[in-house]
């Protein structure tokens, strides 16, 4: 199998089980709020299908912003952009297929219980460290696809973004 092709393939699996875990810590530590102090959160396997669209999507959305010089907080609220319209396609779709995942029917600024504003300054705050999260698991899904340090790999990187 190609390089690229292992790339491509290690960057989704980690993207989607990065955003399994979080979205477990995410939700245990949501149940704070409601004084569950047990720490428990909860996914479904089906969401990895949304964070691997997170990995095909991001950067080439994210690299020529950055290249054209938009500040950061403005690829962020991009980046919140297409977090929500990743997960309101995927909601109903899932929907349409018998799969409830969730329901923000019962938060306020909810469309149809499959998107909802109120989580905007997470999904922010997610764009924020997008660009470095994507960064760093490329460079170690390159690493496992090319058996080269993820080290070696950033410090090849930074070299030819210093030329």
């Amino acid at each position: 199998m190609p390089v690229n092709a292992k790339r491509v393939l290690w960057r989704l699996l980690l993207f989607g089980l990065f955003g399994l875990l979080l979205e477990v810590f995410f939700g245990a530590l949501g149940g704070l709020q409601h004084g569950k102090w047990n720490l428990v959160g909860h996914t479904s396997p089906w969401m990895v299908i949304d964070y691997c669209l997170f990995a095909v999507i991001l950067m080439p959305v994210g690299r020529p912003m950055a290249r054209l010089g938009i500040p950061l907080p403005v690829r962020a609220f991009a980046y919140t952009i297409l977090i929500f319209a990743v997960e309101l396609v995927s909601g109903w779709i899932f929907d349409i297929g018998g799969i409830h995942i969730w329901d923000y029917s019962h938060l306020p600024l909810n469309f149809h219980g499959y998107i909802t504003l109120t989580y905007t300054p997470f999904w922010y705050g997610l764009g924020l460290i997008a660009e470095v999260l994507y960064r760093r698991l490329d460079a170690v899904a390159l690493a496992w696809a090319t058996g080269l340090t993820a080290e070696r790999i950033e410090s090849l990187s930074n070299a030819q973004t210093t030329k």
